[in-house]
């Protein structure tokens, strides 16, 4: 489900609980006891500069250096030795073993919703072990800041949100997993990268299975985007997948794309269900160029997971609609919980809003492109409006110049 990222992957890895991966303060490894800090860095650097042969030592001088280190911000030896360290083990099939070291210097380094380099280490590994649940604590908590304690590259913010979407596209939660799609695909760069390529594919994929509009992202993948125009018929979407079957399995793609099949089948089933009060399965199965068994299995399929109201009289052989209907005090937690999730966004926004109009170089920019607009070039509240006399004008450029002589 990670397409290209990591590469190479081990599925029969033994379940492990971790514990193993870490090491006691006074570790031994090859060339004598490692008695300080100085020490572990020196011997993490020489280890970096080896082969990935070597991953029982990596493990014992990363876990050792990861146990060291206090509360507050990693040194860069630390963080240059769990990513080197994550490399060697999704190489050699052995993520697992890396999950317990990495999570704790997360927990006690960054507060929740902080970002850093260290978060898509986690997901990598969690990803390549096959083992999502160590990860969703991180992936669950919004991200509202980036780390300022270390220079984190824009490659790490890439790779938490693609790893972050190909993990809740494993667990089949596929609104998360296209908000981190998209997210990846929205983080700033010079150039597109590779990595915002496969988010690009996946996004496609996961857009189908929803059922929702085109994304109105920059085209990265014409193959992909080109099963757009299948959209909502079942029959056209399977025939363009089979003639992409070796882009997407080359991809790691083949098993969401079977799933865009299913979820465009099981809307063309769902349209019956406001048309009409009852119909014969050997009508809908002829209508959909489907044999009766599966149509009866989809169906079935369908009323087990809630996602279609209905009943199956096989003895008629006659689908009969059923009423929707949805718990009032259910409803009421769904209301109360998205009220929540606004609120605490409304109130961070609000914050960088106001540390945003503080900033000098903001400021500075403001003043250079005049009082009627904005950096992004947009009309904003910030500004007096147009018609404004010259006087007004400069008073307003006078007060920003105050303002970034004050700082």
């Amino acid at each position: 489900m990670n397409g290209d990222i990591p590469s190479n992957q081990n599925t029969d890895t033994p379940m492990e609980t971790g514990e193993a991966a870490t090491s006691s303060a006074s570790v031994v490894v090859e060339g004598g006891p490692v008695q300080s800090l100085q020490d572990l860095s020196r011997r993490v650097q020489s280890l970096m500069d080896g082969d990935t042969g070597r991953e029982k030592e990596v493990l014992e001088v990363t876990g050792s250096l990861a146990e060291r280190v206090a509360e507050g911000p990693i040194p860069s030896i630390v963080l240059g030795a769990v990513h080197h360290m994550t490399n060697v083990l999704c190489q050699n099939g052995t993520a697992i073993k890396g999950i317990l070291i990495v999570k704790k210097l997360i927990t006690r380094a960054c507060s929740p919703g902080i970002l850093s380099s260290l978060h898509s280490d986690l997901l990598q590994l969690c990803l390549a072990a096959k083992l999502p649940s160590p990860a969703l604590p991180f992936l669950d908590t919004h991200i509202t800041d980036i780390t300022t304690t270390e220079d984190i590259d824009v490659q790490h913010i890439l790779q938490y949100f693609y790893y972050g979407g190909c993990i809740y596209s494993s667990l089949s939660n596929f609104p998360r997993a296209l908000h981190f799609f998209e997210m990846c695909l929205s983080v700033p760069a010079q150039q597109t990268s590779v990595i915002q390529v496969a988010a690009y594919q996946k996004a496609v994929l996961v857009t189908l299975i929803l059922g929702r509009c085109k994304p109105n992202h920059l085209i990265l993948s014409r193959p992909y985007f080109s099963l757009f125009g299948a959209e909502g018929n079942a029959e056209k979407l399977a025939a363009s997948i089979a003639q992409m079957t070796p882009t997407l399995e080359k991809h790691d793609n083949l098993g969401l794309a079977k799933q865009a099949l299913e979820s465009v089948r099981e809307r063309e089933i769902a349209k019956f269900h406001d048309t009409f009060v009852s119909l014969k399965l050997s009508s809908l199965a002829s209508h959909l160029k489907l044999t009766v068994t599966e149509i009866e299995k989809r169906i079935g399929k369908m009323i087990n997971n809630s996602q279609f109201p209905a009943q199956i009289c096989k003895k008629e052989g006659v689908l009969w609609m059923e009423t929707e209907t949805q718990d009032p005090e259910e409803s009421l937690e769904q209301v109360k919980a998205a009220l929540v999730t606004s609120m605490n966004s409304y109130n961070k926004a609000k914050e960088l809003n106001t540390a945003l109009s503080l900033n000098p170089k903001f400021l500075a920019r403001m003043v250079e492109l005049g009082p009627n607009k904005d950096p992004s070039g947009a009309s904003s509240s910030y500004f007096p409006a147009h018609g404004k006399s010259t006087h007004e004008k400069d008073q307003f450029k006078k007060k920003i110049i105050d303002l970034l002589e004050m700082e």
